[in-house]
């Protein structure tokens, strides 16, 4: 997401179509988001003037219609020509949130990942593939739940794997967000099977699944499932007396033992 200033805003105005009654507050991908002067707790997501970027506001408009209510996702409050009317984020993105000093507890991140794991199984049931997942699409609303938003780059076609065959710009690069000189790095890591040692890390087994994905999880309801079972285990071993993880690794879809949690949501 890019800040507005009062510079870059006066030169979109006359181009944005918008209402008369809206401020552009934020980038937001293809699109702007609005205040609007008159609704409280309300923002208008609005296409910039590139005819590309319009057909993504309709892609994401479709997407809405056919998802409807989730707890895990935006309330959209209406739709129209400008765009689309959504409920206000209190905390905006969880980029900007830890990039302004945010925090969150154990339980809460633990939680925002398993909100991740079951909205994203909810989207695929309606054979919608979610192909942008990363800190910037994912909003913490006033509840401090994890909303997943921006479905202009999706497919419904189906939700299997994406490779570099098929989508190049979404590869999954489970090193996240590396600067531009380490691709070619990452890529060599990626196809040969070398990911980082996450083994220390709580719920250090749920990512290396995730990465492996073979013989592990067929969906991400699985995901959800095994964080839950993970973020409960150090409870179990604390209160059983045992030693270490093995003592309570008989977990059916677990090879090896779970960590506590994860810190990959603060990166």
């Amino acid at each position: 997401m890019e800040i507005e200033t009062a510079e870059n805003v006066t030169e979109r105005r006359g181009f944005i179509k918008r209402p008369g009654n809206t401020t552009v507050v934020i980038r937001a991908g293809y699109s702007v988001i609005c205040d609007i002067k008159d609704r409280l707790g309300v923002v208008l997501k609005v296409p910039l003037p590139f005819e590309e970027f319009k057909q993504a506001m309709e892609i994401e408009k479709r997407v809405y219609r056919r998802l409807g209510k989730h707890p895990n996702l935006p309330n959209v409050v209406d739709m129209n020509e400008y765009g689309i009317y959504l409920k206000r984020a209190e905390s905006r993105c969880l980029r900007l949130y830890y990039n302004k000093g945010g925090k969150a507890t154990p339980e809460e991140r633990i939680k925002w990942c398993q909100d991740v794991a079951e909205v994203l199984n909810y989207v695929h049931e309606n054979n919608i593939r979610y192909a942008n997942l990363s800190r910037k699409n994912l909003l913490i609303d006033s509840a401090r739940n994890i909303l997943l938003c921006d479905f202009e780059v999706v497919a419904e076609i189906g939700f299997w794997h994406p490779d570099e065959r098929e989508y190049p710009a979404y590869h999954p690069k489970p090193f996240h967000e590396k600067i531009e000189e380490q691709e070619c790095e990452v890529e060599k890591l990626i196809k040969e099977g070398k990911y980082p040692n996450v083994s220390e890390l709580p719920l250090g087994d749920v990512i290396v699944k995730c990465w492996k994905r073979e013989g592990y999880f067929n969906l991400a309801a699985d995901v959800a499932e095994e964080i839950t079972y993970s973020s409960i285990l150090p409870l179990a071993r604390n209160s059983s007396g045992c030693s270490s993880n093995k003592d309570l690794s008989n977990h059916s879809s677990s090879k090896d033992s779970p960590s506590i949690f994860s810190e990959s949501m603060a990166n």
